[in-house]
């Protein structure tokens, strides 16, 4: 095997193993401080995506009573039929059509 000493990138390789024996380890304090940082971060994300996901439930018979409303405006019932026409069964889209045919012949 050749001599790595020559080598650029083994001794580069080398120094960076030795920097990183050099350095301290981080303490328990310090390890007990970031674990205890990210559980309170993910605890307030989770409340916080509770929250938005009880106001989005809180706020369901709110939208639908005023989609409702728009309905009625718009002519027609929550249940898509038309308000005007009473019971009628069968509804008449916009675009469609049906050909009566007259009494004279």
């Amino acid at each position: 095997m050749a001599d790595q000493s020559y080598n650029a990138a083994w001794r580069m390789a080398e120094q960076m193993k030795s920097r990183a024996r050099a350095t301290e380890r981080p303490g328990t304090l310090k390890m007990l401080g970031a674990w205890m940082v990210f559980a309170f971060m993910l605890m307030m994300g989770t409340l916080l995506a509770l929250f938005f996901v009880l106001l989005g439930w809180a706020m369901m018979p709110l939208i639908r009573h005023r989609m409702k409303k728009r309905a009625e405006r718009q002519g027609q019932t929550f249940d898509g039929e038309s308000a005007r026409s009473g019971n009628h069964p069968h509804q008449v889209l916009e675009g469609e059509f049906e050909v009566r045919r007259s009494a004279h012949g």
